[in-house]
Formats: C-alpha cells, structure tokens, sequence
C-alpha cells in the first residue's frame, strides 16, 4: 500500500461500514478517476465528514499546514518589508512611499499571474507531495537571503525577494487544491477544502500582525529575518509528512513560454463547462474579497475613528465569519458537492456589505475625532461598534459558504489528470478580477463615493452572482 492510499483511521466515521473497511484495498487498485470513485463508493451512505476528524488525519493534516505556515511566511515578510518600508527606508532614502507600496503590492502578485500556468502543467506531471517539497525548500533558501535582506535593510534585494516569494507561492498554489481529491473521499472534498480555505484566510491576518507588529520593535529587523526562517523550516518538516500524491495520467508538455502557456491553460479549461463556471464565480469572490480587504483599514481608521489594535479587532471579527461559514458549509451540504449553497452565500455577502455600510454610516455619535484614535478597549466600550463587528462576522460567513462549495465543485468536476492546471486557471482568473476590483474602486472613489458606499456597492453585485449561479445551476441540472 502506498502513503497516498493509506487509510487514516482517525478520519473514518465511527459508523464507518464494511466499504470502508475495503476503501484501501480499493484505491490500491484504482487511479486517476476510478480512484475517486472508489472513494465516494465507500463513503456513499456515511455520515458527513467532520473537520475535526480531518486534521486528526495523516492524509491531510501536513497538507493542512504547509499550506497554513506558507500562507503565514508570505504575510510576515511581505508586512514586515511594508512596514520598513512605510516607516524607516522610505524617510531615509527619499522615496514617494505610495509609489513604492503599490509597485510592492504589483511584485508580489504578478508571478500568480505569470507563473501559474506553467506550475500547474508541473503539477499535473509529477507527484504533488515531491513538488511540495521542492517548493518549500525553496522557500527555506528564499527565507534565509530574507533574513540578510531585513538584516542590511537592503531594499533592491527586498524587492526581488518580495517577487521570487510570490513565484514560490505560484508554484505551490496548484498543489494545494489540486491534491486534496487524492487525498480525501469526495464527501471529504467539502470539509477538506473548507478547512484550506479558512488555513489561508488565518494565516494572511496573523501574518499581517505579526509582520507589521514585530517589524517596527527595537531589533525588529533580525525578529522577523529568524521568524520566517524559522516558519519556512517547520513548513518543509511537514511537506515530509505528505503522502505520495503521484500523477494521475499522461505528463502534460512544460510550456516555458509564459503568454501562450496562460493562454493554452485558460482555453483548455474553458471546454469544460462545469469546473470552468465554478473557477469565474471564484473570481467574483476575489474581485469583492480584494476590495473588502483593501478598504477595511482606512475605514477602521478614517470612519470608525479606530487605532491600530482596535482594526485588528475588525479583522478578527472577518476571520471569525470565514471559520464559521466554512464550518457551517460542510454541515449544511453533509459533504454533497454542487452549486445549491453559492446563491445563498452571493445573497448574503450583498445583504453582509450593505449592513456594514449601514452601520459604519450610523456609527460615531458623540464621538470626539479631534482626539487620540480608539484603542482596542474604547473602541468595544460603544454600542455602535458592534453593529459593525456584527455585520463584518455576518459577511465574512458569507464569503466562506459562498468560496467553499465552488471550489470543491471545480475539483470535482475537473479531470483527475488536469487538476493542477485547472487550479492554474483559477489563480490567473482570480488575479485578473483583483487587477479589475482596484480598477473598479478607483473609479468609484474617484466619481465621489466615501469608501463604505464603494464597500456596499461591491458588496451589491452579489445579487447578479447570485442570479448568474442559480440559472447555469438549472441548466446543470437540467443537462444531468
């Protein structure tokens, strides 16, 4: 039996029945999509999968924290240059600061864009948990030269470590997803992806505490050089945990050329309606996401009158919604994968971004704005900062019911051999929709509208994801 078959008895469920006693005997003999139909066969009449039990999991839980302390490394290091940026070279060297955040924000993104494509054709030809550890050993070197870079405060080497980290989260990104159906049973798929989902989203808010809280103390240079060494180092000691994940088919041709590699991915997605739509509703998602997050720090500031640590709190309460939703997403489906909950979750992100708008709007009574900005404590001292928390844990839940399901539909749908490349697809549509979000905002700000009426307003064109999904779901439907 090899390491990707092996049946972790910690994630069965307690009333597992005599198929799943055979599930490995199955998969032994099985590959490609007749090993993820082995699976759903031994699961069929199970209970829904719990998340808990998942991260119990040797098939999952080193999946679940390469990706968690990957995540979190890029945040550190990308926060704590910002803040050196922000606060010490900028001064020092005379730079326009605002200029150099935004070329800052465009290096880190740009390899998603360029380098997707070619790492998902890598995927699909190699064994994923092999390519996982080439990534995150990668990253052990990357953060090392980092470490020097905070260390002699050199900007130019910063900046081309600031790139070539995005390029290693490329290369990972198609890993990520892309494994999770060889490693779990399709009624797992749901919980599997709910829980990567929420690993990202907590790990970019910590990292960015922890990256612009560290950054700024005495020393804070060499503090943030050791943490993410240190990170990059638990995240290859756990990439070794991961079970054997090998090719699922023919090795797809490596196409070097960056323009017609995107081009070739896209189209080829493209024909396969099903994982295609769920991969342009995920765009949607990070064309509002981008613009939510983008916006939630100078709202904290400017309109809620709130200090540093009183905005984390704000986040907090963001990343308290997106466990919730993915929580409750595995629940309400009992691990059934299709398009029945993304309406909802569209539905609700609209109704979550006009009440944040509301209470923002409403917020502020008696408050004195010539003086110091809240702290933490006075900032959950007034009754209207919690219509505000409320409506940002509400949104927030949204979002996971909403990003969840769709991504384990495309999984699903996507052919066993071309998952790596369909994740690829995803990554290049997803940055396109947060190129076209900071478009989109600028616009909008620049016709006059405040930032929280810019915040519903995204938040409004849920209502059109919401009728788009439900009348292809129909059409899906009516196909099958």
């Amino acid at each position: 039996m090899t390491p990707a078959t092996e049946r972790d008895d910690a994630a069965e469920p307690a009333s597992g029945d005599a198929r799943a006693q055979a599930l490995p005997d199955a998969l032994d003999a099985a590959s490609g999509r007749e090993a993820d139909d082995a699976r759903e066969s031994a699961h069929r009449d199970g209970p829904p999968p719990r998340q808990l039990d998942l991260l119990r999991a040797r098939r999952f839980w080193p999946l679940f924290w390469v990706q968690f302390l990957g995540a979190f490394n890029d945040q550190v290091f990308k926060n704590g240059f910002m803040a050196l940026l922000t606060w010490k070279l900028a001064e020092r060297l005379g730079l326009d600061i605002d200029l150099h955040v935004l070329m800052a924000g465009a290096l880190y993104i740009l390899p998603f864009a360029l380098f997707s494509a070619v790492a998902g054709q890598i995927a699909d030809g190699v064994d994923k948990a092999r390519m996982m550890r080439w990534v995150k050993g990668a990253e052990v070197v990357l953060m090392a030269l980092a470490a020097l870079a905070f260390q002699l405060e050199n900007i130019f080497l910063l900046y081309l470590l600031l790139f070539l980290m995005g390029a290693q989260s490329a290369f990972f990104a198609p890993i990520k997803y892309a494994v999770l159906p060889q490693y779990l049973a399709r009624r797992e798929l749901m919980a599997g992806a709910g829980l990567v989902q929420s690993a990202t989203f907590l790990a970019i808010i910590l990292g960015q505490i922890l990256g612009l809280k560290v950054a700024l103390l005495d020393g804070g240079a060499a503090l943030v050089g050791a943490t993410v060494v240190a990170v990059a180092l638990f995240g290859l000691a756990a990439s070794f945990m991961a079970p054997s994940a090998p090719r699922q088919g023919r090795a797809p041709e490596i196409d070097v050329t960056v323009v017609r590699a995107i081009r070739d991915v896209v189209r080829d997605c493209a024909r396969r309606p099903r994982p295609f739509f769920a991969i342009l509703c995920i765009s949607w998602f990070w064309f509002a996401g981008a613009t939510f997050l983008t916006l939630i720090l100078p709202i904290a500031k400017e309109t809620l009158h709130a200090s540093e640590d009183a905005a984390l709190v704000l986040l907090a309460a963001f990343v308290t919604g997106l466990a919730l939703g993915a929580a409750l997403t595995n629940r309400a489906t009992r691990g059934r994968i299709g398009l029945a909950l993304p309406p909802i979750g569209a539905l609700g992100i609209a109704a979550g971004a006009t009440l944040f708008w509301l209470a923002t709007t409403a917020y502020g009574a008696g408050l004195d704005r010539a003086g110091p900005l809240l702290d933490a404590g006075g900032f959950l001292a007034r009754g209207d900062a919690w219509a505000v928390l409320g409506a940002a844990v509400l949104l927030a839940t949204f979002c996971g019911l909403y990003v969840v399901p769709l991504n384990a539909v495309y999984l699903d749908a996507a052919p066993a051999a071309e998952r790596g490349r369909f994740v690829a697809c995803s990554n290049i549509t997803d940055s396109i929709a947060m190129v076209a979000s900071s478009l989109f905002a600028m616009v909008l700000l620049a016709l006059g509208l405040g930032r929280e009426e810019v915040f519903a307003v995204v938040g409004l064109t849920g209502l059109i994801a919401a009728g788009v999904i439900l009348r292809r779901r129909r059409r899906f439907e009516a196909s099958e």
